[in-house]
């Protein structure tokens, strides 16, 4: 538990370390009157895991990667997102929804709804579990070439999710399970 911690303080640490140390060079870069346009980016987190409860868990890499297209206002951006959790052999995790976010310089929060999210499982007698969920998050984001219009991107953000289980192999559970969960999302995207 306390390592959990320890590695979810470094990476709010690391992510705004980074945003810090590049707001001055962006605030030279950035657009009067803000960034409208498109974006496709993805992120990708790993984290090296073991949980056995009774049998055998899901032990062995954890890889979350997600997948985003957003439009961005002057101060605003909505899109949809893809998320899938590969939680060693024998855990697969997916959601699909919309998102907001509001931006200022590099700095951005955003907020996702989670209208599918899906737990397959190949170690149990559960063989999958649905639900719906979400999640907020801070990061930075900047350009990586010259000007800040348009082209590559590079975006960082910690994200706390809640994933709440409503069925279990199609029955309806009577009293929900509810998970939740912070982690940092390194990745590259590009705006047109």
């Amino acid at each position: 538990m306390m390592m959990v911690i320890r590695i979810n303080l470094i990476s709010v640490f690391l992510v705004l370390t980074t945003g810090l140390s590049f707001s001055a060079w962006a605030a030279g870069k950035a657009k009067k009157g803000g960034q409208s346009g498109h974006s496709i980016s993805g992120g990708l987190m790993l984290l090296a895991s073991s949980t056995r409860q009774g049998g055998q868990g899901p032990e062995g890499s954890t890889i979350l990667s997600q997948l985003e297209y957003n439009y961005h206002g002057s101060w605003w951006g909505a899109g949809l997102f893809a998320q899938f959790d590969q939680q060693g052999k024998v855990e697969k995790d997916t959601a699909v929804g919309p998102k907001l976010e509001a931006h200022w310089n590099i700095f951005y929060v955003e907020f996702g709804y989670m209208v599918i999210m899906n737990r397959s499982f190949v170690d149990r007698s559960i063989a999958e579990q649905t639900g719906d969920g979400f999640y907020a998050g801070a990061g930075v984001r900047f350009s990586l070439g010259k000007g800040s219009g348009g082209g590559f991107f590079f975006q960082g953000s910690y994200k706390y999710r809640t994933q709440n289980v409503k069925k279990q192999d199609g029955i309806a559970l009577s009293d929900p399970i509810t998970q939740t969960d912070g982690y940092p999302l390194a990745g590259i995207g590009y705006r047109f």
